[in-house]
């Protein structure tokens, strides 16, 4: 690292090493007062696109108000003495500009994409609407109170009255008994009815800090032109200390297979999930990390996949089969395998169908020429994602979950790196347990 002094106070500028395969390129920064800075040049078209990734989700919150990061994303958007509720939104779509924020269990996102004028006046302005709100966000009771409802009323709408809210919660609870993850991200009815102005304000002042962000910027624009006007937003600023992120830990149940079934006269399709228990980056035995992506990619990751090439394009069972491993997070989660049933066919026939896939994996393993493709594809959606701004932010938004720069440039080599016995290791290893959690959703009866 090197010391920066052109622009004024000290900034610590760290450009990043090349990799043995780089990707993004990108360029790092760190703020005196701890925030991370990523710049990733994209002059395809005169567009920036930021993303401040605050380390906190659903995860972090208090037992007795999960959900309460989800409440303060909406809150984030209630104004500052200098930008009031409302001014936000209608400062950025009157530049033409479009804007979005989400909450995961580990995460709370703010994205803005944006036209680059010449003067950089479109992006110093969302840079300083920001910062304001980092750290000078007004918590208004009457205001507070409103949102409370509008949350509630998102959660009737997503979970409550949606035929598969149900089944989301009832599989996520199977999944994480005692674990934050086993409760949705916006939370029960009882826990927002929970949310007061004060707890709100205490959940900001406590996770809403620069040393707790990552500031994510891809597009048309360079790093010396980027700089000062970061440091003239955010260097006054000051770092607190940061909670521990401390989760309980769920009690292992290998060998154990919960098996649910939904029906509801709402739902006009069958479907079958099967979930396996599984490690992720974070987890002290992390090796079956880069196998498991490539397994999830030859096993169901598109239409080169066995599933799919078995249960949809051979034999028509199934109208989707697909096979999902869930490896963005702080804590491990899980690797799915999900199919739909074709209505000329039985449930039991896609189900056996699928077990058999399984079993045929396991007993027999892959074969080199299906490594070869699943590298082929997943480096290919790679380079297709460098076409635009977000597959680079999604990318860097992997710094909130423990990875580094360089492991995130390395992406390409990891990934050509693993072997078919990792893979089949990685298959035994995990799929051979058997699944965690089983579901399958149906139709009601009439």
């Amino acid at each position: 690292m090197v010391k920066l002094s052109t622009i004024g106070m000290s900034l610590m500028l760290a450009l990043s090493t090349p990799a043995v395969s780089e990707i993004f390129k990108p360029k790092t920064a760190k703020l005196d007062n701890g925030m991370e800075i990523v710049l990733i040049e994209n002059h395809l078209a005169p567009v920036v696109s930021v993303a401040l990734v605050y380390k906190v989700g659903t995860a972090d919150d208090p037992v007795d108000m999960i959900g309460l990061s989800h409440f303060l994303e909406h809150l984030m958007f209630k104004g500052t003495h200098k930008v009031p509720a409302g001014a936000f939104k209608e400062k950025i779509i009157s530049k033409g500009g479009l804007i979005n924020a989400y909450t995961t269990q580990d995460v709370t996102v703010y994205r803005c994409d944006i036209a680059v004028e010449n003067d950089l006046g479109n992006l110093d302005m969302v840079l300083g609407i920001e910062a304001d709100r980092m750290a000078n966000l007004i918590f208004d009771e009457k205001e507070t109170k409103a949102e409370q409802k509008v949350v509630m009323e998102e959660r009737r709408m997503r979970l409550d009255n949606n035929p598969l809210g149900a089944a989301y919660e009832t599989i996520l609870r199977s999944l994480f008994k005692y674990h934050p993850y086993g409760i949705p991200t916006i939370g029960y009815p009882q826990h927002i009815e929970a949310y007061t102005n004060e707890a709100a304000k205490n959940h900001y002042h406590k996770w809403y800090t620069p040393n707790n962000a990552v500031l994510i910027i891809s597009g048309d624009v360079t790093l010396d032109k980027l700089l000062p006007i970061v440091q003239k937003h955010f260097n006054a600023i000051k770092a607190r200390p940061i909670p521990q992120r401390k989760r309980v830990k769920d009690p292992v149940d290998k060998g154990v297979t919960q098996e649910i079934r939904i029906q509801s006269p709402r739902i006009s399709f069958v479907n079958f999930d099967w979930y396996y228990r599984a490690p992720n980056h974070n987890s002290s035995k992390n090796e079956h990390y880069y196998p498991l992506i490539v397994l999830s990619q030859i096993l169901g990751g598109n239409a080169n996949s066995r599933l799919y090439k078995e249960l949809v394009d051979k034999s028509g069972i199934a109208l989707e089969a697909s096979a999902h491993y869930e490896d963005e997070s702080i804590d491990p989660k899980h690797f799915e395998i999900t199919a739909t049933l074709h209505p000329d066919y039985q449930p039991e026939e896609l189900k056996a169908a699928v077990e058999k896939q399984v079993k045929l994996l396991l007993d027999k393993g892959i074969t080199k020429e299906e490594l070869k493709i699943a590298q082929r594809d997943l480096l290919a959606g790679l380079a297709f994602a460098r076409d635009g701004n977000s597959g680079a932010i999604n990318a860097f938004k992997r710094l909130a979950f423990g990875f580094t720069v360089a492991e995130i440039e390395r992406y390409p080599e990891l990934i050509r790196a693993v072997t078919v016995e990792q893979v089949n290791a990685a298959a035994k290893a995990i799929l051979g347990g058997g699944a965690s959690v089983y579901s399958e959703v149906h139709p009601e009866k009439s």
